[in-house]
């Protein structure tokens, strides 16, 4: 109890500091103004004090509903409280009503012309309310508050960037360095901007001006050859480039400027070996190489996918600089999938995982791979494996109970969808796959009951999926049972893709089982006039529905051109030898 007290009471000094401090530079430690012109009496003080006491300590706690309250009831008393119009200005612009807190805070600095906390809280709200003009204006008085802090100039110069104002940007710059000296970001600012001007001239003093303040800093060279690139000065860019290298043969920053003027100078040969050099140096981080190889890749056809050969020989080269680096290969295999060369991006994703195997998108591409390419095996031997590193990732267990389902691994798909359903959330579509795949499964061992149970969770995610509608009606169909409502859930498919083999024959099936042979003859002939005469099940249903209409030759006919197919049921055979419908 007694550490609860003192806890209690450490806040509570936390809180004093906060309402004297963080308020307002001028602010007496009891909370009121040191400018404060209305007069009050000592039990208004008192009550002053208190209220705004509470506010504080709520604001403390992030109670900021009862904070804004208390500084109200504070204002109700002294309409003139800087400190608690300073808070509320404060608490509106965390609730993102920025016209209430410029309006509180233009207010507190009327208070208080000079408080620099008030003023730089101003500045900050015409910057977030793009206000530029009253920015500037602000930062003016700042910097006549105290002409030694730095930032308040650079906030001036912001302001005026802001409103294309370059010339008056320039001006503060030439302040900051006046009273500053040669400061680097600085200077670097004010040369961007000159450039953007195109004032090269002016830019390339700049650039100097840093050289000559250090004259050995390779970066200093480097960003002065820069300049001289473009301002088109050719000539004086290539001596820059040159001393650079005499200052530091092996910098990979030197190797790369280089390389980009020698790209855009149109020497296409010195500019890539120069590239393909910086890229073996261990000393560029990888991070560089990265952007300078996607912009590489962008500056290529997009139309045809593919990656030229000289991007390879880049990652080679990131490759003989990283070897340890696994992202290196991913990319390599993001970049070769995007050339269409997928045996080749599968085993760069391979040799990533080899060293970090601890990516999950990496081994969810690899999976989708081996979907594309019908690898059912290896999509459950992968996917498990990326199970027992990622146990909580549901779409493993999807991807991974496909391919033991494609291999009629019944149990074993059953097994890993089973579990995997609680790990997906939040995504219903999804779940619908999932329990699909299940109801698919559970009917291949005949256990209805469980395969009609998930089915029925798919309509209750997805009433309208027809890929599950087509699905769970044939099955019903093919078992004779709840033939109305199969009939009144593959009729939604037909509704919505009429034109669809497979649904069509679902439909047409339905009706031959409910024995009405005329209606599925009309939908089967639809089926097969829309592709359905290429798969041996279609052709060999609509050989069974001729026979029921008694076309015995018509039904050999069909069944026979089945047989050929290849794809007809284990049935054929035996229709054909004894000339009858088999169920």
């Amino acid at each position: 109890m007694k550490r609860s007290i003192q806890l209690f009471f450490a806040l509570i000094g936390l809180v004093i500091t906060l309402g004297a401090c963080s308020g307002s530079k001028n602010v007496k430690k009891d909370g009121l103004s040191s400018k404060n012109t209305t007069e009050l009496s000592q039990k208004d003080e008192i009550q002053l004090k208190n209220l705004f006491f509470e506010a504080s300590r709520e604001k403390a706690l992030s109670n900021y509903a009862a904070a804004q309250k208390y500084y109200e009831q504070c204002l109700s008393i002294d309409p003139n409280h800087s400190a608690s119009i300073y808070e509320l200005s404060s608490i509106y612009q965390s609730q993102s009503r920025f016209a209430d807190a410029v309006l509180f805070m233009e207010r507190a600095v009327s208070l208080e012309p000079q408080n620099k906390w008030f003023l730089q809280s101003l500045a900050i709200l015409y910057e977030q309310t793009k206000q530029y003009e009253k920015g500037s204006e602000i930062y003016a008085r700042l910097i006549e508050v105290n002409p030694k802090e730095l930032s308040y100039y650079e906030g001036e110069a912001r302001m005026f960037l802001f409103q294309n104002d370059l010339k008056k940007a320039i001006k503060v710059y030439d302040k900051i360095e006046e009273r500053f000296g040669v400061l680097e970001p600085v200077i670097m600012q004010k040369q961007q901007v000159l450039l953007g001007v195109k004032k090269y001239d002016l830019a390339i003093a700049e650039a100097q001006k840093l050289v000559d303040s250090a004259p050995g800093t390779a970066k200093y060279y480097n960003n002065l050859a820069d300049v001289y690139r473009k301002a088109g000065q050719k000539e004086k860019a290539t001596e820059t480039y040159k001393k650079l290298l005499e200052l530091d043969p092996d910098n990979a920053f030197v190797q790369l400027s280089m390389a980009t003027y020698y790209l855009e100078d149109g020497n296409t040969q010195k500019g890539e070996d120069l590239l393909r050099k910086a890229f073996r140096n261990p000393k560029l981080d990888f991070e560089s190489k990265g952007r300078i190889l996607l912009n590489n890749v962008m500056k290529q056809d997009q139309s045809t996918g593919m990656v030229d050969d000289f991007t390879f020989e880049l990652i080679d080269s990131m490759k003989f600089a990283h070897p340890q680096n696994a992202q290196i290969h991913a990319i390599e295999a993001d970049l070769l999938f995007q050339s269409k060369l997928v045996d080749k991006s599968l085993a760069a994703y391979k040799r990533s995982l080899a060293l970090d195997s601890n990516q999950f998108l990496i081994w969810n591409r690899i999976l989708f791979i081996h979907s594309d390419q019908e690898n059912w095996l290896a999509m459950y031997t992968d996917g498990m494996a990326a199970i027992d590193l990622f146990p909580n990732q549901g779409t493993l267990y999807y991807l991974a109970g496909i391919g033991a389902y494609q291999m009629k691994n019944y149990k074993g798909a059953i097994e890993v969808l089973e579990t995997g359903k609680d790990f997906i959330l939040d995504n219903n579509q999804l779940l619908v796959q999932l329990f699909s795949t299940l109801g698919d499964a559970y009917h291949s061992l005949e256990d209805h009951k469980n395969s009609d149970a998930n089915f029925d969770k798919c309509l209750e995610l997805e009433p309208d999926n027809i890929a599950v509608l087509n699905n769970y009606s044939y099955y019903l169909s093919l078992r004779g049972e709840k033939l109305e409502l199969a009939k009144s859930m593959s009729k939604k498919t037909i509704e919505k893709e009429p034109t669809s083999a497979i649904y069509l024959d679902t439909y047409a099936w339905i009706l031959f089982m409910n024995k009405e042979y005329e209606e599925a003859k009309k939908y089967m002939e639809v089926a097969l006039n829309n592709g359905g005469n290429q798969q041996g099940v279609l052709v060999e249903h609509y050989g069974d529905i001729l026979y029921r209409l008694n076309d015995i030759e018509g039904a050999m006919k069909h069944w026979k051109m089945a047989q050929e197919m290849g794809d007809a049921s284990d049935k054929i055979d035996e229709k054909i030898k004894k000339k009858t419908y088999i169920p």
